[in-house]
């Protein structure tokens, strides 16, 4: 069995968002396959009406799971580590909140195999916060794995979106490899410059230790603000309206999903092949 994984911790529009995200890619369970969807979550109630196994989070082990610097992204670690431990699990794929699938999950967790990771997208070079973040933490300490040795932060470093992470339980301790740089990055100041800590640590981790391939042709993440907040509104609305099947409050989201203007899909597609050039810009 895959997992399709999930986490939800406390309140606020992420719900909202988290259930679209699970109904875009329950609509493909009846295509078949051995995979299901897993929820993490201290709040079952906003999803007991989807289609979802819940797994239930107290306060005490997600104030764990954020570690001692609150950092609510590491929680991201600890459940996909959690996932892989569960008993029949062979691959887990984690989706952040804020994103919808155009294709079935399945494509994704085909991906996922020993020595085989999956990220949502390459990005490209390092963006300025995140180079100015590592140049902090450089200038304090050398970032290592769990054996001590250190890890390379070369300058031909690609940056990776991490709002999808899929891993083949064979690779499991590497959760425990982007956990240990994920807190020696917060430890010496990497969250002054930037909010990314366990993406970069994500980034660095896979690429060294797997194989990483993207999927952004199946998930669509959409954290940025110019695509997510208009979209909040209409969440809100069709969430909040009564009486309606569930069915036809996922069509009414769909039709107003949030889409990339077809010229910033264009840019993206330059800004990828000139990363695989070598071309800097």
């Amino acid at each position: 069995m895959d997992d399709l994984v999930y986490v939800n911790l406390g309140e606020g529009r992420h719900v909202d968002e988290l259930r679209f995200s699970i109904l875009s890619a329950a609509r493909h369970l009846e295509e078949g396959g051995d995979w299901r969807i897993v929820l993490f979550t201290d709040r079952s109630e906003p999803f007991e009406d989807l289609p979802v196994d819940l797994v239930p989070v107290t306060e005490e082990t997600a104030s764990a799971w954020m570690g001692s610097h609150g950092y609510v992204w590491r929680a991201k670690i600890k459940v996909i580590e959690e996932a892989l431990a569960r008993p029949g699990t062979d691959r887990c794929v984690y989706v952040d909140g804020d994103t919808y699938f155009v294709r079935s999950p399945a494509e994704v967790l085909r991906r996922v195999g020993p020595g085989r990771s999956v990220l949502h997208l390459r990005e490209g070079w390092p963006p300025p916060p995140e180079v100015a973040a590592l140049e902090h933490v450089l200038s304090r300490h050398r970032p290592v794995d769990t054996a001590g040795r250190p890890w390379g932060f070369g300058p031909g470093r690609a940056s990776w979106n991490a709002g999808v992470v899929g891993l083949h339980r064979d690779d499991a301790h590497l959760c425990g490899e982007v956990q240990h740089l994920t807190d020696q990055l917060l430890e010496h100041g990497f969250g002054e410059h930037s909010h990314t800590s366990e993406q970069l640590a994500f980034t660095v981790c896979l690429q060294e230790r797997t194989s990483v391939r993207p999927c952004h042709d199946v998930v669509v993440h959409y954290w940025r603000s110019d695509l997510r907040e208009p979209f909040e509104p209409e969440l809100r609305r069709v969430w909040a309206e009564p009486g309606l099947a569930m069915a036809d409050r996922f069509e009414r989201l769909w039709a107003k999903r949030p889409r990339e203007a077809r010229a910033r899909r264009i840019k993206g597609g330059v800004k990828r092949l000139a990363w695989r050039l070598g071309v800097k810009v």
